[in-house]
């Protein structure tokens, strides 16, 4: 036994820990447990577990897609064929949404029994927002031209719908949705993929809700969020998203408990104002040159604030605002009255946690890498990428509580994964080495008879060392995932 305490400590005293940054977040996770109660199951043939671990490793390891993977210094690393893991990618049958929602609670539960703070005091809230996934591939299954915002035009794409909760610290995706908008023309149309599906699978829901409205889909998301317990203070969304059915639907939630904070457009919608109905720019007209006209020094707007009524809603907050150098006048919408305009500003600005999600995603996380024709495939490597960037938050999370003056990034955490996994593999390779000029040195004693160490091979001492050495190798923490509960 004291053999064996020795080997452990050279080992760690080499840094040749069987410890793995991403291999125990995941098992903290318990996995295999949510993909049990997600439905996603396979009947033989390898684990769904060493799947989906292998999957989401792949940013980690600095490659793009599985052919990608295949082609690198990787290889040796996936026991399985890589048509396993299209075959995976590709079935409809898998509710990612589901899974996305167990790995949501499970990050809820685990920060909870971590931090025990009072989330009471906390500014939750749910985020919706869209982003471009811009591609190359007219082929791909319901891909189409889809307005960038950013660029100021048409490109080909998806429109990628999604809803995070912030629960005062991190944000985290819930749910998305992939549109198509303006079809392709009729030639490259005929030439789209087109894969028939199971009628009532996930895959059909999956391709109905890419025809329909965004509008649609984030009244239907956001009431799937508070369904599965996701309760905030707040729903935030910008002007495009802002409909009198969603503000609706949060003031019917909870007994009126959820409140709304959003950008609404300048147009000609009407407003119960004093003793009229007016639009955000003749109540504008009306308050201008009155004692109602305040300056916020701390963000350097101009603004106005008017409690208005607004038909089949009831008494909210308008506040009407000029950024400096500029003309035109955005507005804003709360149904919680109470606020101040400041606070309300404060709050909205969580908004923006959502885009650094896309950001992050895109730039670390293979966000819109796929390169499938199969729009299953499409769903699959966008779920995985967000339960990823849940693991991430939660791994910084936790290193954030436990290094409070250490400033920790995603970026960072991925090159430190990046790197660990090289380690790893270039050890086996290594490893792989010294077994064979070890076996060639032990033939050569034995065959001149000088000393018989035959038996080394299967001493305690030779076989524990091999297992501290194996267990720390990649694919043999992505396996012992598969154990954990």
């Amino acid at each position: 036994m004291q053999r064996l305490k020795e080997i452990t400590s050279v080992f760690e005293k080499h840094g040749y820990s069987v410890h793995d940054i991403i291999c125990s977040t995941i098992k903290e996770f318990k996995l295999k447990t949510l993909c049990h109660k997600s439905g996603i199951s396979k009947s033989d043939g390898f684990s769904v577990t060493e799947l989906l671990c292998l999957l989401l490793m792949l940013p980690l390891m600095a490659v793009k897609s599985v052919n990608q993977m295949y082609g690198s210094q990787y290889a040796k690393l996936a026991a399985m064929q890589k048509d396993t893991i299209y075959r995976f990618k590709n079935d409809e049958r898998f509710s990612w949404r589901t899974f996305m929602y167990a790995a949501a609670k499970m990050f809820r539960t685990l920060t909870t029994k971590t931090e025990q703070q009072d989330n009471t005091k906390q500014i939750t809230a749910l985020i919706l927002d869209d982003t471009t996934d811009q591609r190359t591939g007219y082929k791909m299954e319901n891909i189409s031209w889809v307005h960038d915002h950013v660029l100021g035009k048409a490109v080909l794409g998806f429109k990628t719908l999604v809803l995070t909760f912030f629960d005062g610290t991190s944000t985290i995706p819930l749910d998305f949705t992939i549109h198509k908008e303006k079809a392709l023309n009729t030639k490259r149309q005929r030439q789209q993929y087109k894969k028939e599906v199971k009628k009532g699978s996930h895959g059909e829901k999956r391709r109905k809700e890419a025809s329909t409205s965004k509008i649609k889909q984030s009244l239907l998301m956001v009431r799937r969020a508070i369904k599965q317990g996701f309760i905030p203070k707040y729903l935030l969304c910008d002007s495009w998203f802002t409909c009198k059915e969603l503000i609706q639907m949060v003031r019917d939630v909870a007994n009126g408990k959820m409140h709304i904070i959003a950008g609404i457009r300048n147009d000609n919608r009407k407003y119960g104002y004093k003793d009229g109905l007016f639009n955000a720019k003749e109540i504008i007209a009306q308050l201008k040159g009155t004692t109602n006209q305040r300056r916020c020094r701390k963000l350097g707007i101009l603004y106005y604030e008017a409690a208005v009524h607004y038909t089949g809603v009831g008494t909210v907050k308008l506040a009407m605002c000029r950024y400096p150098h500029q003309k035109k006048w955005r507005i804003f919408i709360t149904t919680d009255t109470s606020l101040t305009f400041v606070k309300m500003m404060e709050i909205y600005a969580i908004r923006w946690t959502i885009e650094v999600l896309f950001r992050e995603c895109k730039q670390h996380l293979n966000f819109g890498k796929c390169q499938s024709q199969d729009f299953d495939a499409q769903i699959s490597n966008t779920a995985i990428c967000f339960i990823l960037y849940a693991l991430l938050a939660y791994r910084k999370r936790k290193l954030s509580y436990e290094f409070p003056n250490e400033c920790i990034t995603t970026g960072q955490m991925v090159l430190d994964a990046c790197k660990d996994i090289i380690e790893k593999t270039l050890f086996e390779r290594i490893f792989e080495l010294f077994e064979e000029i070890l076996a060639f040195l032990i033939g050569v004693i034995a065959e001149h008879g000088t000393m018989d160490i035959s038996q080394l091979m299967d001493s305690a001492e030779y076989l524990y060392a091999k297992e501290i050495l194996r267990s720390s190798f990649l694919f043999e923490q992505i396996k012992s995932v598969d154990n954990a509960a």
